[in-house]
């Protein structure tokens, strides 16, 4: 089942798909309003509790609900269309070592964490604690050292695989 699963999204067509489904996505979380995509905290490397309390209150009351749903619901999908866009990448570059799939899979996991940590915060927000700041902080730094390790090894594959098509010619 996982290598069906595999297979397809390593498919020229299954890659395009979910690279226009991931800039829909991308679209939408810069649409919403209240000024979210431009206060999602998730977004920054790292943040402490002053940083939290500004990011939801430039949102206000409305922005922190609309906050609560597109988390669930938009950066949900978001992760499994970039884990998947990247995994069928390395299906394709990296046919021999199936560890390497891990690294996509833990930045989604990452990712989803991150995401339930900023719910529980926002639902929170009058109760903040600076101890789940911590958690959320260290979850999203955590995704985006994966995120980064994630693009390196991608763009590693792509210049082995170019250089070896080369010395094939």
């Amino acid at each position: 089942m996982i290598n069906n699963y595999l297979n397809l999204i390593s498919l020229k067509k299954s890659q395009i798909v979910i690279f226009i489904l991931l800039n829909i996505c991308g679209l939408i979380f810069i649409l919403l309003p209240h000024s979210i995509f431009v206060n999602m905290i998730d977004l920054k490397l790292s943040y402490g509790i002053q940083d939290v309390y500004d990011s939801f209150n430039a949102m206000g009351e409305e922005g922190r609900v609309i906050n609560i749903y597109s988390t669930l619901i938009l950066d949900t999908i978001y992760p499994i269309l970039y884990v998947s866009l990247i995994l069928g990448a390395y299906v394709k570059l990296f046919s021999k070592n199936g560890y390497i799939l891990f690294i996509p899979i833990l930045t989604g996991i990452f990712d989803l964490s991150e995401n339930i940590q900023s719910v529980i915060m926002n639902l929170n927000y009058s109760t903040l604690d600076e101890s789940q700041v911590v958690i959320a902080s260290l979850t999203t730094s955590l995704k985006w050292l994966f995120v980064a390790l994630m693009i390196l090894i991608l763009v590693f594959g792509i210049f082995k695989k170019k250089l070896s098509s080369k010395s094939n010619v």
